[in-house]
């Protein structure tokens, strides 16, 4: 089967120009390190026409195995930073708004009203309707306290 299938650079670069498509719609950050060394087996292949595709192969694995590697030092050395801190963590976003509980604070477990949904809160004893401020979240259970006035 692979006889009749000619690896060349055009081969890789199309797998690089796929895997960079596949980055951007999946999550994570993998593909991109996969397409760096597609593209540098590409280029090895452009410049030594008569690699065969079993080496070929063993470049791009190689280069593969380094890309990834290299891929995730340098992410964990210089994280994506952003603005706001509490994008993606919708709990986090709460701290400091003020709710209505939904179902009354007993034993120190409630529900609070947070837009349509409810959410557990953990605080003081009150009563349905109050108003209540989020102080902290600890996972899906936001930390309330009462509000005053």
């Amino acid at each position: 089967m692979l006889d009749d299938f000619s690896f060349n650079y055009w081969t890789w670069f199309i797998a690089a120009l796929a895997m960079l498509v596949l980055e951007m719609a999946l999550p994570g950050v993998v593909f991109l390190w996969l397409a760096i060394a597609a593209a540098l087996t590409g280029v090895i292949a452009l410049l030594i026409p008569a690699l065969g595709w079993e080496l070929q192969v063993t470049v791009f694995s190689v280069l593969a195995i380094v890309s990834v590697i290299a891929g995730r030092n340098y992410l964990r050395r210089h994280p994506v930073e952003t603005e706001d801190t509490t994008l993606n963590r919708r709990g986090e976003q709460l701290v400091g708004r003020v709710l209505k509980v939904a179902e009354p604070i007993q034993g120190g477990v409630g529900k609070v009203k947070v837009g349509d949904s409810l959410w557990i809160a953990h605080g003081p004893d009150t009563g349905a309707g109050t108003s209540v401020r989020v102080t902290a979240v600890d996972g899906t259970v936001l930390n309330v306290e009462a509000v005053e006035g």
